[in-house]
């Protein structure tokens, strides 16, 4: 018993006396805006897209990526982790993925009319954004980035989406998430 309480105090002693990495260098938690966080989401889910033949991005050539407030993203978009990946200003002629970001919502829908049945993979952040037609959506559930998708939207694109990303993702069906 004895011994048991010798071990006891010297790893409470332990715990109060040693130095934390938050007390040495400040705190360890990460954070990161919600610009840098749509910026990388762009650059990953285009991994778990597929495009139709002959119309997606080509091996060795950029994903061009059009957005309604590049500039916003445009300081995500620079380095060697993305150079794979052409921002561009929203209306371009050619693109890949398009970025709805602080759209009013009559111009989500205007936007979304014109691309719709065409390639293009639509990201958005509002929740009405599903409803009108968008791919894939971004919202914030407690202080968190999480992702929504309307596998309708994608299939009216000729878009396929990856499995593994369907799981992780909250699914859009009509009014109906699952």
């Amino acid at each position: 018993m004895r011994v048991l309480r010798v071990v006891i105090y010297a790893c409470l002693i332990w715990v109060l006396l040693i130095p934390t990495k938050a007390s040495i260098g400040g705190s360890t938690k990460l954070s990161a805006s919600a610009d840098h966080l749509r910026a990388l989401f762009v650059q990953r889910l285009v991994k778990y897209v597929n495009w139709p033949e002959g119309v997606g991005p080509k091996p060795g050539e950029p994903i061009i990526v059009a957005a309604t407030d590049p500039e916003s993203l445009r300081p995500y978009f620079k380095g060697k982790s993305a150079s794979a990946f052409e921002l561009v200003q929203w209306p371009a002629e050619t693109y890949h993925v398009l970025v709805l970001t602080g759209t009013p919502e009559r111009e989500t829908a205007a936007i979304l009319k014109r691309t719709n049945g065409h390639p293009v993979l639509t990201i958005g952040q509002n929740p009405v954004n599903l409803r009108l037609g968008i791919v894939v959506n971004f919202h914030m559930v407690n202080g968190k980035l999480k992702l929504q998708i309307n596998p309708e939207a994608a299939r009216q694109s000729g878009l396929s989406i990856s499995s593994k990303l369907l799981k992780i993702a909250q699914i859009y069906r009509g009014d109906v998430h699952d």
